[in-house]
């Protein structure tokens, strides 16, 4: 029993570095990135900080809304969410140095990168849902604003990430004078992420649970 404890705990910080991975990966492409580094990128660029510092003061922000929002209701173990943000936004810098090789030159290689990109992240998402350990500070205000507007996760999940893309569509256009950050590649990732999600648990789910099982 413990073990499994110890697994679950293990594999969940696993997933934030895929997750990680997967989003500096998108960065490499070219393409746009996904939804939930594409404010952070652009910010970056503008404010001439590292992905994972700027990533690190939006998932702050996003920690004091969720806690603005749901006051009593605020989980206390949702508050190691300050920890886990940190740990992802340091993730993201170390998984930066980490795909520094990748240069796709042409649009066939970009877009494969792309795919790869997805491919990866959909598995961090796998892994820490079934780990039920913390949300992810991005998450975390999406289910916050789910049980303020009394709607499902998955109706409200569409309705943020286009709100970041758009946001970070205007900032960069205003302040950089170019669109950065938002392409094909930011819709194709919030369109197809989910669905490879589902295609792997088909696989995967029966071998994690195995292990994390209570």
């Amino acid at each position: 029993m413990e073990i499994k404890r110890i697994n679950r705990y293990v594999i969940y910080l696993f997933s934030l570095f895929l997750i990680s991975l997967g989003a500096s990966i998108s960065i490499k492409a070219n393409l746009g990135t996904s939804p939930i580094i594409c404010l952070p990128y652009v910010s970056s660029l503008i404010l001439n900080m590292s992905v994972g510092t700027v990533c690190l003061i939006f998932n702050v922000i996003f920690i004091l809304v969720q806690i603005i929002l749901l006051r009593g209701d605020f989980e206390r173990r949702q508050y190691l969410q300050i920890i886990v943000g940190t740990i992802f936004s340091l993730s993201i810098d170390f998984s930066m140095t980490l795909v520094t090789f990748l240069n796709p030159t042409n649009y066939i290689s970009q877009f494969a990168v792309l795919m790869l990109s997805c491919v990866v992240v959909a598995f961090g998402v796998l892994l820490e849902v079934q780990t039920e350990v913390v949300f992810l500070p991005p998450d975390g205000i999406i289910v916050a604003i789910s049980k303020v507007l009394n709607k499902e996760f998955p109706k409200v999940k569409p309705f943020f990430d286009t709100s970041l893309v758009l946001t970070a569509a205007i900032l960069s256009i205003v302040f950089l004078g170019y669109l950065a950050g938002v392409r094909e590649g930011t819709i194709i990732s919030a369109v197809i992420i989910g669905p490879i999600v589902k295609v792997l648990q088909k696989f995967f789910n029966p071998y994690i649970e195995a292990v994390i099982e209570k």
